[in-house]
């Protein structure tokens, strides 16, 4: 493996605080560090690389049972060389024929990523191909990002599978983290020769994952950008895209070149197709391919499915698995596998079709289906702000017009906190951003505050802002945060959405509805909820350095709203 990482080690240990560092150290080391302290352990931080730690694993379950071959490769269409790792059990009996699964490495990572998953598999006696995608790894040609050449090389891929092992047919599986996810949904779409797909961290659309709202996701999409010259062989294409989502050109052949390389493109083929699944893991505080398009794709999908939303940022509720360390998602991996490809009723199929974590590792709440019949949206109205008081969020309409002004150029106390470090600590450590909004800046934001709530309010799901607005340079970047404010003020940042405009005349007026990422809270009775608007957040990328004037319009009609889908 090619990124190094620092595992936390005291005899203590927790196990969030090991995989948040774990997760921290593969981006930056100093940040790795910086979790220890801020979880006030004891412990030391000691380097390791992921690899050595990996094999380790793989040790412990290399019992002889299966065998493992890492030296071959397959050639592709155009005659690129894709590497391969084979698990397979061991001494099977001449002419019988096997479930198998596929894994598809991450972003930036390569066939040695599931070695440990496979392993697992193959004791239980599954067929398993670890493959590297092209441009990662040693495999050769330049990364396609998800596009028509790796679907062509999934393609390859079994035919080779199904030509060289005893593989039945009738019971191919694949799944993969991330990348790989987004290639299993892909390929369990187009692909007919596969039955399932087991999907982490994945996308639904990728234009909306890398620029929702049209705003460019900067912090997520340098770190893909540049991993991927890091560790892998890139198309010229991946930065040129990313390039224009900064800029706001050439946003057509953008969307086109991403719609290709998104499982929603091809969700009819899915549901057009007899006896496929999809089990679906994803999380709560993942901002690159975030909450909201997730649960939008998989409300299209009409095939047998399963939805696990979980607490962490990318790519975290699956990282302990790759150890082989028993956690929520694989546990539900391995079962779905087991009755999808192998047919052992196992009850996965009876247990509720899908489950949300709540908010700072809370419990879990489940659903039969989503939308949810107990899920339903709870509208507030946004009143204005007065000279020396906040604005109002209320039950009953808003009676006044009037205009609320503020500037761009600044940040406010407002804000996600350090990139990926501050929402590692909330997630995985259960130490959320907070703030007191009696300090947020009344030139650069504003804030909308409710009384003290008489009940639980039970959010489980999206929360819109929905509002009317104007900037002076017809650009604007709109950031809007959502907390839980304590009898103390305290306030709790619980989730936030962001929306750009870039092309509007100078003070023209635009209709906008703000989709904040989707969450399981329940904000206790007694507390209130508050937002908070600015127009800066380190996360995103502005369309103007230039600073403006960003005017929120309090009409008696339309309203500014605030829906909630709670229960």
């Amino acid at each position: 493996m090619t990124m190094g990482v620092f595992l936390y080690s005291c005899k203590s240990e927790s196990p969030n605080n090991a995989e948040a560092a774990a997760l921290l150290a593969s981006l930056d080391p100093s940040l790795a560090q910086a979790i220890g302290n801020q979880s006030g352990t004891t412990g030391t931080l000691r380097a390791a690389d992921t690899e050595s730690d990996i094999q380790a694993a793989f040790a412990q379950e290399n019992d002889g049972s299966f065998t493992f071959n890492n030296t071959i490769t397959v050639t592709a269409f155009d005659g690129v060389s894709l590497e391969v790792n084979l698990f397979q059990p061991a001494n099977i009996p001449a002419g019988s024929k096997l479930p198998a699964v596929v894994f598809v490495n991450s972003w930036a990572l390569n066939k040695y990523e599931y070695i440990v998953p496979a392993a697992k598999l193959a004791k239980k006696g599954y067929i398993v191909l670890c493959y590297s995608t092209r441009g990662f790894g040693a495999s050769g040609g330049l990364i396609d990002t998800a596009g028509p050449k790796d679907r062509a090389d999934l393609s390859t891929i079994l035919d080779w599978l199904l030509a060289n092992t005893q593989t039945d047919i009738a019971n191919i599986g694949i799944s993969g983290v991330s990348y790989g996810a987004g290639i299993s949904l892909t390929g369990v779409s187009t692909e007919p020769r596969i039955k399932t797909a087991v999907a982490m961290s994945g996308w639904g659309d990728l234009k909306r994952s890398l620029y929702g709202n049209d705003t460019p996701r900067l912090v997520w999409g340098l770190i893909l950008v540049a991993s991927s010259y890091i560790t892998g062989k890139p198309d010229p294409i991946v930065a040129q895209n990313f390039a224009n989502l900064i800029q706001h050109i050439n946003i057509d052949f953008v969307t086109s070149w991403a719609a290709d390389r998104s499982p929603q493109t091809y969700v009819g083929q899915l549901n057009a197709s007899a006896g496929k699944s999809v089990m679906i893991s994803n999380n709560f505080e993942d901002f690159l391919f975030n909450p909201n398009g997730i649960l939008d794709y998989y409300t299209q999908i009409t095939v047998p499915k399963k939805l696990l939303m979980n607490e962490g940022i990318h790519a975290s509720a699956e990282a302990a698995g790759l150890l082989g360390i028993s956690n929520f998602v694989w546990d539900n991996a391995y079962d779905w596998f087991d009755y999808w490809l192998k047919g052992v009723n196992n009850g996965i199929m009876a247990k509720p079709q899908v489950t949300f974590q709540t908010r700072f590792n809370g419990p879990r709440v489940t659903y039969p289906s989503w939308p949810a019949p107990t899920v339903g949206n709870k509208t507030y109205y946004l009143k204005p702000r007065g000279l020396f008081t906040n604005g109002e969020i209320a039950t009953s309409q808003n009676t006044t017009v009037t205009n609320t002004t503020i500037l761009s150029g600044a940040d406010t106390v407002a804000t996600t906190g350090f990139p990926l470090l501050s929402d590692i600590l909330s997630a995985q450590v259960g130490i959320p951003t907070t703030t007191n909004l009696f300090f947020e800046s009344r030139v650069n934001g504003i804030v909308y505050q409710s009384s003290s709530l008489s009940s639980a309010l039970k959010i489980r799901g999206k929360i819109f802002w929905n509002g009317r607005i104007s900037s002076t340079l017809g650009k604007a970047n709109v950031n809007v945060y959502f907390y839980d404010v304590a009898k103390s003020g305290t306030a709790t940042l619980i989730t936030h959405g962001t929306y750009t405009i870039f092309d509007a005349a100078a003070n023209e007026a635009r209709d906008i509805s703000i989709d904040l990422n989707a969450v399981a809270y329940d904000v206790p009775a007694g507390d209130s909820i508050a937002i908070a608007i600015d127009t800066y957040d380190v996360l995103y990328s502005v369309p103007t350095t230039l600073v403006y004037g960003l005017d929120v319009k309090h009409l008696k009609s339309p309203q500014t709203t605030l829906v909630i889908q709670s229960e």
